[in-house]
């Protein structure tokens, strides 16, 4: 039992900012290849539903104008998996915003590479853009209701969202992985 609490209180501490891929949150398993494309083919007649019915356009696709090819989701898919499993043989700060932004571009739909993005904004101190990305991904989360990324609910995603913003509005994130343990609780 002695060796639990050997280093304590001198532990040796691991700086977010130098280890910042380990500290992407939630971890592994991969999104879907196709879900999304097919949603985006199956909501396109939305758009051209009579007024009169009085349903309204979900505010997904660019309100159901814009179909999401598979290859898209695919390359959504691959490059997001490429930065949260550090997978990428470059695995730096901007590499990994690189392949998020290119990740968005083929898929501009999905919240989670955002807040990502706002992750590593945090990690590099860039508050601003850091509430950007937490602010879109939130409201992408708020439009549709569910997780791309299903490794973690729907609702955990809008709580993360929710860190990840008041951090940037606040300008403060931990800087070593421990503090990573005490973010989103009331201070």
């Amino acid at each position: 039992m002695d060796d639990v609490f050997q280093g304590f209180p001198w532990q040796t501490r691991q700086p977010v900012k130098e280890n910042w891929a380990a500290s992407l949150w939630p971890g592994q398993l991969m999104p879907s290849n196709e879900a999304w494309s097919l949603a985006s083919r199956m909501a396109r007649p939305l758009r051209d539903l009579p007024a009169e019915l009085g349903l309204p356009v979900p505010p997904v696709f660019d309100r159901c104008r814009r179909i999401l090819t598979q290859a898209d989701e695919m390359a959504a898919v691959a490059l997001y998996w490429q930065v949260v499993t550090r997978a990428h043989a470059i695995s730096t700060p901007v590499a990994a915003v690189s392949l998020l932004k290119t990740a968005i571009a083929h898929n501009p739909d999905i919240a989670e590479p955002h807040l990502v993005l706002a992750q590593i904004a945090l990690t590099q101190g860039d508050y601003d853009t850091a509430a950007t990305h937490a602010r879109i991904g939130l409201d992408i989360l708020s439009a549709w209701g569910t997780a791309w990324d299903k490794r973690i609910a729907w609702s955990g995603w809008v709580a993360w969202a929710r860190v990840l913003l008041q951090a940037g509005r606040t300008r403060t994130w931990p800087e070593n992985l421990g503090g990573m343990i005490a973010l989103g609780m009331v201070s």
